[in-house]
């Protein structure tokens, strides 16, 4: 299972030594940068020389080196803190005074900051655009933070239908959020990064926070979350962006941005339009997309006001269904569904956020919002000699309000907020071409209020911290009696209240070297499908559906770790066991539109070792990765045909994951660099019949960039060995005969390219 991955990591330790060897180390002047409050290490603070204008950047550190002579005068910034100009010498040691941006407290009410106890990745803009060609955030997600596998309805990786899996949990059962507001549909939890494609090109940062996080809003963090920034609009220069791609699959992308920069010191905006068209790999999964992102504040002494929008929409060939491996063998582009199945979906939202600035210890933060998502879903089946189409149409409104207040008293920070929502849905079901007259009609309200309360006690070593979320809510279904033929029996009432605390450590050791510890319990409610056991009501299902059967889910998570940064080397290791009970997990039956069924298993857990690591042996070559070994046990579940699995794997959880990523700069702008992913094998059924899997992979990808003045040039080249390899599947009933005969998978494209052209202005 490993061979692979270790000849490939002797290999690229092999080029380490060459590089090496053939480069030095060639400066006059080193030195430090520091957090003057945490004494933390700054990384990518900007060093210049102002006579020259020539300069570098800190490294994991803090740390810098420049070619100056003693004497000369430095300027050193970083965004958040005051900017100084210092006298250069060898050995030199900068403190920087943090300033107060109100930006800034907008994003940490809601976001876990990098010294607490959370197990986390934050991913800057920077690392995104050095990644990005206009791919939904789980593409890229999958490469940059450990535990994660993703996989595309049109086998790009690029467009159409993409989605992902947490430590072999669900999307559905991760938070996801933007600026702190939800981006999961609240009743079936599911998020669609095909509604609003290519707006990562609007983000900051991403974090992503595994296992029993912080995570204040939207559902529970229970797998974990995924918390997008907007553009920091504070620091945002003056300038446009013009960014033209094209690629394999006839696919183009276009995208264009301008910034106003600070107005008068009070006003900034920013503005993103992006297209993006391809036919896919597979057949019938062509995408056809836009997005338009608008974020604008006005910045007062004390206040900040901010408006951030998007509206996008997706026009997308369906390949939700699972493709037997004897299908495959024939032909890789196998897509069983009708080039008619399409959907014409679009989602939108509206934020408008108020910062108010006390005194230096006190702030509070405000958000009013609105959510949408609707449109079209196409279904075709054989109706006697002609074929007939059935449109699932959708709706949702989710309307809600966010109160954050921050405190500091000494060295205690006081954080604790409200959250309510309401969310109403649309479920149709009409005949082609009588649209108007849907043959079902469902509704249904969600409506939640939920508080959260942590506490940040900081010494010079130790930091401790607690937080509690307590949730209530209430789900209100209101079935279609005359498609059922019953009377009616009045709305379907669900209620749940979970109260979810967590406890953690961090220990610095020193300024390179931390530790951390946290223990958190978390529940989560299940979503419509589950309740249902599908996707409409009938009369088969029907009492299950208003009867209590289907239970939360709770997890008790434990992570411990530590972090190592030092000038040339940073390292991030944890330890993570997740002991779970009536966890909502599938089974291995495929539901309609390629759904997994779920159920409650009484006993389950999950527990593993994640590792992310940097290595900058020289200035001009990193190397970058992460890894994830884990195990995974159901203890006993029995299905519905009688069938006891006990000791078993969950499906589609693999043991192994592991990234790695070269990157070496030429000179002049041009940069080339390769990354691997090995990605373990899978089961698809309990049975775990060794038969039944998702083989293991190893894929080679690489990249070459060039910058020239206001240009920039990219090449992504995907899988370079040309493999036939799958990231997720599902048994399939081969003849229809209600047993499952024949693996089935969701092919990745082979070898693939996609070349874009930046220019900034």
């Amino acid at each position: 299972m490993f061979s692979i991955t270790f000849f490939s990591m002797s290999l690229w330790a092999t080029l380490f030594s060459l590089f090496i060897y053939s480069q030095g180390f060639s400066q006059t002047i080193s030195g430090y940068v520091y957090d003057a409050e945490t004494n933390e290490p700054l990384v990518g603070a900007n060093v210049v020389q102002l006579s020259t204008q020539s300069g570098t950047a800190t490294r994991l550190d803090g740390s810098f080196e420049l070619r100056v002579e003693e004497g000369i005068l430095l300027q050193i910034s970083f965004i958040g803190f005051k900017t100084i100009e210092v006298e250069a010498f060898d050995g030199m040691e900068v403190f920087l005074e943090p300033t107060i941006s109100m930006e800034q407290l907008i994003i940490r009410a809601v976001r876990a900051e990098d010294t607490e106890p959370v197990t986390q990745s934050t991913i800057s803009r920077a690392e995104i655009q050095a990644e990005y060609n206009g791919e939904q955030p789980v593409f890229y997600l999958e490469e940059l933070t450990p535990s994660i596998v993703s996989y595309s309805e049109s086998g790009t990786k690029l467009v159409n239908g993409g989605f992902m899996r947490l430590r072999g949990i669900s999307q559905e059962r991760i938070n996801f959020t933007l600026n702190g507001v939800p981006l999961n549909d609240m009743i079936d939890h599911g998020v669609f990064f095909s509604n609003f494609t290519d707006i990562s090109g609007s983000f900051e940062s991403v974090q992503v926070q595994r296992g029993v996080g912080t995570s204040a809003n939207g559902v529970a963090s229970y797998a974990g979350s995924v918390n997008f920034e907007s553009v920091n609009l504070e620091n945002k220069k003056r300038g446009a962006t013009i960014e033209n791609g094209i690629g394999s699959f006839n696919t183009s992308r276009m995208n264009a941005s301008v910034s106003s920069g600070m107005i008068d010191n009070s006003w900034s905006f920013y503005g993103n339009f992006s297209k993006i068209q391809s036919d896919g790999f597979r057949d019938n999964t062509s995408t056809d997309a836009y997005s338009f992102f608008f974020s604008g504040a006005y910045f007062g002494e004390k206040d900040l006001v901010k408006i951030n929008a998007f509206e996008a929409r997706s026009k997308n060939g369906l390949g939700y269904a699972a493709v037997a491996e004897s299908d495959l063998e024939v032909d890789q582009t196998v897509n069983y569904l009708n080039e008619n199945d399409k959907d014409d979906f679009g989602q939108r939202l509206l934020q408008i956020q108020h910062t108010r600035l006390f005194s230096d210890d006190f702030s509070t933060t405000s958000s009013l919002y609105y959510g949408g998502a609707s449109g079209d879903y196409f279904f075709t089946y054989q109706d006697g000699a002609s074929l007939a189409q059935i449109n699932y149409p959708l709706r949702n409104d989710h309307y809600g309000l966010m109160i954050n207040g921050k405190l500091n008293v000494s060295n205690l920070e006081l954080n604790t907020g409200i959250h309510v929502y309401q969310f109403d849905r649309t479920n149709e079901e009409s005949i082609a071409p009588d649209f108007a007259n849907p043959y079902y009609l469902e509704t249904s309200t969600k409506k939640e209020g939920s508080w959260f309360g942590r506490a940040d006690w900081r010494t010079e070593k130790l930091l401790v911290t607690g937080d509690l979320q307590v949730r209530t809510m209430n789900l209100s279904i209101q079935p279609d009696y005359d498609f059922l033929g019953i009377n009616p029996e009045g709305e379907i009432q669900k209620e749940w209240t979970f109260i979810n605390p967590r406890v953690g450590f961090t220990y610095w050791f020193n300024n390179n070297i931390s530790s951390y510890l946290s223990v958190g319990r978390t529940g989560r409610e299940p979503t419509r499908i589950d309740v249902f056991g599908g996707f409409s009501l009938l009369n088969s299902n029907y009492n299950e559906a208003r009867g209590d059967n289907f239970n939360p889910e709770y997890v008790t998570d434990i992570e411990a770790g530590f972090k190592v940064n030092y000038q040339t080397v940073a390292l991030a290791a944890n330890l993570f066991y997740m002991d779970f009970t009536d966890e909502i997990a599938p089974i291995g039956q495929v539901l309609d539109f390629g759904v997994q069924e779920r159920r409650n298993i009484e006993n389950s857990y999950r527990a593993g070792l994640e590792l992310d690591w940097t290595y900058i042996p020289i200035r001009e070559l990193t190397y970058s990765g992460n890894a994830m070994l884990m195990t995974a046990e159901i203890e006993s579940f029995t299905d519905g045909d009688g069938n006891t699995f006990e000791n078993v794997t969950p499906i589609l959880t693999p043991e192994v994951i592991i990234n790695q990523r070269l990157k070496y700069i030429i000179g002049n702008g041009f940069t080339v660099g390769i990354s691997a992913r090995y990605l373990g094998e899978s089961y698809l059924a309990l049975s775990n019949n060794q038969e039944d899997i998702v083989p293991s992979s190893f894929v080679l990808d690489s990249n070459v960039g060039f910058s020239f003045k206001n240009a920039e040039l990219k090449l992504q080249v995907n899988n370079l060995l040309d493999e036939t390899y799958y990231t997720s599947g599902a048994l399939v009933d081969v003849d229809f005969d209600g047993v499952n005969d024949d693996q089935g998978y969701f092919v990745n494209a082979g070898r693939n390219f996609f070349l874009s052209l930046k220019l900034s202005f």
